[in-house]
């Protein structure tokens, strides 16, 4: 068997391929970055061969190109690969034979690789969410434009159909009524796109099982609901809710040592798209009837209003997994777990169980 590390960059790959008994077949230090070239490479080892690369880069293409080429690739958490081995010398060779030593090993720390299907939602979901923050900074400076000069609109929304005619007709310097409509005409042009990445998101919704499971949770809509199940994927490869939040960067770090315990911020999201949009869901149920605004009103006055969100989008989190577990919507979780339901759901139909 071979065993072989990639080390990965914009121009080119460096390569290095190490037998069962960890003696180096074969490097190349400045492969072209192309199919072809590292194909070529890659051809000429004994077979099997085994790929290792870290998880950046174009990683992806790369990783389905090889597998559908018939090599079997790991991809390795960075950060973590970079833990394991530390060498007082960095260089691209060096690299790229750490990681084909820790692929021989068995010590290789891989990450999940979602299936091409979920790759492609999420490059949906993640790009609408792109422009819609986009178009936010564009309002953001609009209303920034209008506070230098005094302007105050009395409509409450700014770009609704009243706020569209105020803007239009407000009283602004020259210089500013130039930027003023050419960044509405931005948000409108925004606004168009957006639209039609939403008709594409409701139509992966509609008749997705999953998705509409997670629609059971109150303010979660056909977006919301593609995203945490694209970001969480199979709800099997977490063993307990725990490791679930410690995914999306929600659990606090711990210190303990000679019987002194403290505790820190959280660590960083292994997804931060999903700690992203669990905390956008937990804007909405903070403020509702139930047990996860019950606990943000329980901690608000202690820790402040970020961490008690934090905290609880850690709760909103653990019912997640155990909804998905269970295969109930949300409703039916918390009548089976909390023995009384809640105002703050909607009863629904129960669904069959979720893998």
């Amino acid at each position: 068997m071979t065993f072989v590390g990639l080390d990965l960059h914009k121009r080119y790959i460096t390569a290095c391929a190490l037998d069962a008994g960890g003696a180096v077949l074969a490097e190349a230090k400045r492969l072209p970055a192309s199919l072809d070239a590292l194909g070529a490479f890659l051809a000429a080892l004994p077979a099997p061969v085994t790929v290792a690369m870290e998880a950046t880069l174009y990683w992806a293409w790369l990783t389905e190109r090889l597998e559908a080429a018939g090599f079997t690739v790991q991809v390795a958490h960075a950060y973590q690969a970079k833990l394991i081995w530390q060498a007082r010398s960095k260089t691209d060779p060096i690299d790229a034979r750490k990681l084909a030593e820790l692929l021989r090993t068995n010590l290789l720390p891989t990450i999940w690789v979602a299936d091409a299907a979920t790759r492609a939602r999420r490059q949906l979901l993640r790009g609408r969410a792109f422009l819609v923050r986009q178009r936010t900074q564009l309002k953001n400076r609009i209303h920034g434009h209008l506070t230098a000069e005094n302007q105050v609109c009395s409509t409450t929304d700014l770009y609704g159909k009243a706020g569209r005619t105020w803007l239009t007709s407000v009283a602004l310097s020259p210089a500013l009524r130039e930027q003023v409509d050419v960044l509405l005409r931005l948000v409108d042009s925004l606004s168009q796109e957006i639209h039609a990445l939403d008709q594409l998101v409701k139509r992966a919704a509609r008749g997705n099982v999953v998705a509409t499971q997670l629609q059971s949770l109150p303010g979660v809509g056909p977006f919301g609901a593609l995203m945490l199940e694209a970001e969480i994927g199979p709800i099997a490869r977490f063993r307990s809710s725990h490791e679930l939040a410690a995914y999306a960067g929600l659990v606090p770090s711990t210190h303990s040592s000679g019987g002194r315990t403290t505790h820190g911020g959280v660590g960083p999201a292994g997804n931060r798209w999903l700690k992203w949009i669990l905390i956008e869901i937990v804007q909405t149920l903070k403020l509702a009837p139930g047990p996860v605004g019950a606990y943000y009103q329980r901690l608000l006055r202690a820790k402040g209003k970020a961490k008690a969100t934090v905290a609880a989008a850690r709760k909103l989190c653990c019912y997640l997994y155990w909804m998905l577990k269970e295969g109930w919507s949300y409703a039916e979780w918390l009548r089976q777990h909390d023995g009384s339901p809640s105002s703050e759901v909607r009863p629904v139909q129960r669904m069959g169980a979720v893998a």
